[in-house]
């Protein structure tokens, strides 16, 4: 028995030409672009790491250039000594050179400009001294010995040598070979003549007293020292 319902006949029509193109670019386009949906990441992630090591390279740069350079400090073979009057009594340091237990002092006039070294209260050595120049200060007062270096010290502030150290008690001043120009002009220590300062090393010891004054009367002396008035264009007791 035949069905009465009528069966709608379809028929499969084959794609043209153009609608194969088209659709074959579509799946072109969608291919290309999830490889760059995928790849997008790892790109961005390259582009990321270059950027820093860029930014690193520069910091490190900069870095370099404002990082002070090392001045390196150089020996001197000259000081500059513009009085070239020093005394230095040969045989009354000779004669206690080996004697530890006699009595050794150093007094630094300020006003004067000179050093003493007294030796059983007699003057062994008298020199020319520079001390600070206006606007720095020598500090007064009475001080120990507690540091001896030959060689090899290095100014922190000045970057130069200070041959023949001796330091002041625990300050930052000390006695050492350098230039006298003629007039106080030290940023605080007290500059002897080469000539002068390695006798005062090599005749001073550790806990020897320097007595640094404005002005000295030889109070204390054995026998009354004569020596030329110095005469100064301007008063250095303010220094």
């Amino acid at each position: 028995m035949k069905s009465s319902r009528n069966y709608r006949k379809t028929s499969l029509r084959p794609l043209s030409r153009t609608s194969a193109a088209s659709a074959t670019r579509r799946f072109a386009l969608f291919s290309l672009a999830g490889a760059i949906f995928l790849s997008a990441p790892l790109a961005e992630a390259g582009l990321f790491d270059k950027l820093k090591a860029k930014r690193r390279a520069k910091l490190k740069q900069a870095e370099v250039k404002a990082a002070p350079r090392k001045r390196i400090p150089r020996y001197r073979s000259y000081y500059h000594d513009a009085h070239k009057d020093a005394y230095i009594n040969h045989e009354l340091l000779d004669g206690y050179a080996d004697d530890d237990t006699v009595e050794r002092r150093v007094v630094i006039d300020i006003k004067a400009q000179r050093a003493y070294l007294i030796i059983q209260d007699l003057i062994a050595i008298d020199s020319a001294v520079s001390t600070a120049r206006r606007g720095k200060y020598t500090p007064r007062g009475s001080y120990a010995i507690t540091e001896k270096i030959k060689s090899g010290k290095v100014s922190t502030l000045y970057h130069v040598y200070m041959p023949n150290w001796m330091r002041l008690g625990h300050s930052a001043v000390g006695m050492h070979t350098g230039d006298l120009p003629g007039y106080p002009a030290s940023a605080g220590c007290i500059r002897m003549p080469m000539s002068v300062a390695p006798v005062m090393f090599e005749h001073t010891r550790y806990g020897v007293e320097v007595d640094v004054v404005d002005s000295w009367d030889e109070e204390g002396l054995l026998v009354p020292y004569s020596r030329p008035d110095t005469i100064w264009l301007a008063d250095v007791s303010a220094f």
